[in-house]
């Protein structure tokens, strides 16, 4: 029989142990995961001999041997705590999948495996670099996500997420096999921040500038920024990182304007599986429309990206013309599809996730009914938010009107010569792609100056809250709107669907569109400081557009000077971030005070 005092020192031991190997492993895993990025960018931005790329190759394969070793100890020294997280059943998909990829790529160390398997071969090179890089963007997102757990603001952490990507396209973009002739540094900032913040404003032409790889990495930026840099991080985070705290879980309940802290990462994961979703049927739909169009190249490729650019209201296309390109030009079914995925993009994921949650609350209620008296119906009040009642109506409105201003203003101008469905059509992406998306079907120059100030307008509405679009927000615009109707009658409420709004609401909606003229006009003036051959209507337009982050352009953006980039790259970033985010970043907020002063009047 074992003494106690023995067995206090062995449990000691073993805690010691425990802890040493946790430490020892976080830190292995974090150089491993650092490497392979490094690696990565290495071995596909680079020019090198076949000699390093196998060495790359092999290295990446005894990463990934240190992922399973590692996952296997951790395991066995914490099975009981990983056994009751959230991700403990993906982990043990993850190694089997690692362990079985090891057996599988041992096949494929002859020197004439590639001869024999070409197929196979390709594949095997293909999964190793991709779970490897998949696993290393989740430990490191594990090690990001652990910021939170310090007293950093909310604010800071979501304009520091934009920023910090930003930067790395900015250095990915200037990579020499991302481009063709190579790229200066403002240029490549510009279009990184183009791409992360969804604007679709350039400088250079993507078709014809960048490489595969160049597009690939524009691909990436742009789906990062449409999401949110901080959605992918926590749901990679929350999926594998053991004990959030509660300063992390409401931390990130601020983050994604969630109501209940127990529904974080239900929210995250319904974001990027929506996401997936939606950009995977859209992706399908584009590349049926453009599959008889035989100089379009890779039309596999061209899909993708312009789906997944549509529903991130990004802008971005491979084509010299954008949507007026006269390859696409009278493709008016691909204009139809672009313009839903754009919608859906641009409505929020709160409102689908209301009315997803309202239709399984109408089909299983259906179901217990025809199943029998037995079952009991669940009656929840008030499933449709009052945001969603605020969003759909109003969004609705703003594309028939604009459908309808934009017909009637370009009948005898940009639509002559068109039929019915291409007027129709036309008009109807016309009021869509103000919306944020950025997408042009047709010559911006010629547009009438009535059309040109509709297109401002809707520009700087925007999309609605927590979408992928920008603008002020067809919330704020709406609140405005009643507020205001609410001073003309005398009543001192705001009032939308039967429920009064909150006066730190209001109070909000004003501030943010205060701070917008102010934004625009500041920046419309120094366009036209630093851009002597700008109209004012030029510079407005620009600003407008980059504030919103639509990426419409009245041809003024690739004739900028540096300086005037500059200006556009900044305002795209605040237009992303939100400029009452940004200030609230610089500004400490003040506690609530327990007094009041007395009331007074001013002279308005």
């Amino acid at each position: 029989m074992l003494s106690v005092e023995f067995q206090y020192r062995v449990r000691k031991i073993y805690k010691s142990l425990k802890h040493l190997v946790e430490v020892v492993s976080n830190v292995l895993l974090f150089l491993a995961s650092f490497l392979a990025i490094i690696l990565v960018i290495y071995r596909f931005g680079f020019r090198m001999p076949d000699t390093y790329s196998h060495e790359i190759y092999y290295t990446f394969r005894e990463i990934m041997h240190l992922f399973l070793a590692l996952g296997l100890l951790r395991f066995l020294f914490n099975f009981k705590l990983l056994r009751a997280e959230k991700g403990f059943w993906i982990e043990v998909l993850a190694l089997l999948f690692l362990f079985a990829l090891t057996l599988f790529s041992r096949h494929f160390d002859k020197p004439d495996s590639g001869a024999i398997s070409p197929l196979l071969f390709k594949v095997e090179r293909i999964l190793t670099y991709g779970v490897v890089l998949l696993l290393s963007i989740i430990q490191l997102s594990k090690q990001i996500f652990v910021v939170l757990r310090s007293r950093v603001k909310t604010e800071v952490l979501f304009a520091g997420s934009f920023l910090f990507i930003i930067l790395l396209g900015s250095v990915l973009l200037r990579l020499p096999n991302a481009t063709y002739e190579g790229i200066s540094f403002t240029d490549a900032l510009f279009t990184s921040t183009s791409a992360v913040c969804v604007t679709g404003l350039t400088v250079v032409d993507t078709g014809t500038t960048f490489t595969l790889m160049g597009q690939v990495v524009l691909l990436f930026l742009i789906q990062v920024g449409g999401i949110g840099v901080m959605t992918f991080t926590s749901f990679f985070a929350m999926s594998f990182l053991s004990g959030t705290s509660f300063h992390d879980q409401l931390m990130m309940k601020n983050l994604l304007n969630e109501a209940s802290l127990r529904d974080i990462f239900r929210t995250v994961v319904y974001i990027v599986l929506t996401t997936f979703i939606i950009e995977g049927i859209g992706v399908y739909l584009v590349y049926l429309q453009v599959q008889n169009v035989a100089d379009i190249g890779n039309k596999t490729f061209f899909a993708l990206f312009h789906g997944i650019s549509a529903f991130c209201n990004a802008g971005f296309s491979t084509l010299p013309g954008n949507l007026y390109d006269p390859l696409i030009r009278h493709l008016y079914g691909l204009q139809v599809i672009l313009a839903f995925l754009i919608i859906f993009g641009g409505i929020g994921f709160p409102i689908l996730f209301n009315y997803g949650r309202l239709l399984h609350y109408g089909i299983r209620n259906r179901v217990k009914c025809m199943l029998g008296m037995g079952y009991k119906v669940v009656h929840e009040p008030r499933i449709v938010s009052t945001t969603t009642r605020i969003v759909l109506p109003t969004t609705l409105v703003l594309l028939v009107v604009g459908t309808g201003l934009f017909w009637i203003f370009e009948d005898h101008n940009a639509l002559e010569g068109m039929s019915v469905t291409g007027k129709f059509v036309t008009s109807f992406m016309g009021a869509v792609t103000p919306r944020t998306a950025g997408f042009n079907n047709v010559d911006m120059s010629i547009l009438h100056p009535s059309t040109i100030f509709l297109t401002m307008v809707l520009m700087w509405i925007g999309a609605a809250p927590m979408s992928t679009g920008g603008g002020i927000k067809v919330t704020t615009f709406v609140i405005a709107l009643k507020n205001i109707w609410a001073n003309l009658t005398g009543n001192d409420r705001v009032v939308v669907a039967h429920r009064q709004l909150t006066r730190e609401n209001v109070n909000r909606a004003h501030s943010v569109i205060v701070l917008s003229v102010l934004w625009i006009i500041l920046g419309t003036f120094a366009i036209i400081l630093l851009e002597p051959t700008a109209t004012i209507t030029q510079a407005a337009f620009e600003i407008i557009s980059a504030l919103g982050t639509v990426g419409l352009t009245l041809n003024l953006t690739p004739t900028m000077s540096v300086a005037g980039k500059l200006v556009v790259v900044f305002t795209m970033f605040v237009g992303r971030v939100g400029l009452l985010t940004l200030l609230a970043c610089f500004i400490r907020r003040q506690e609530a005070k327990l007094y009041t002063y007395p009331d007074d009047t001013v002279i308005l």
